[in-house]
């Protein structure tokens, strides 16, 4: 059925959009929690990705510890959105 057949090629064609999608936010360090330093702070959140959350932590405060953990959990789950964490005593 030649309808099934353009339904199956969109489906396949979506699919590798996707694909490639999920490929260059790998690339761009989407799907992990990465710790940066204040030089690196700018061209990190004003690049190619849409969407930047960052964390700035204490080492000394108990809550940062509980708040990179949560993060670790949903980086993986969000690519949309690449995860910073930065020092904030430097």
């Amino acid at each position: 059925n030649a309808e099934l057949e353009a339904i199956r090629e969109r489906r396949i064609r979506e699919m590798r959009e996707m694909q490639m999608k999920k490929a260059e936010q790998k690339s761009l360090g989407h799907g992990e929690v990465r710790t940066i330093t204040q030089d690196e702070f700018l061209p990190e959140c004003t690049g190619k990705s849409e969407w930047v959350a960052v964390h700035f932590f204490h080492k000394e405060f108990n809550r940062c510890t509980i708040m990179d953990h949560h993060l670790k959990l949903i980086a993986p789950k969000h690519l949309s959105c690449k995860f910073l964490r930065m020092d904030a005593e430097k």
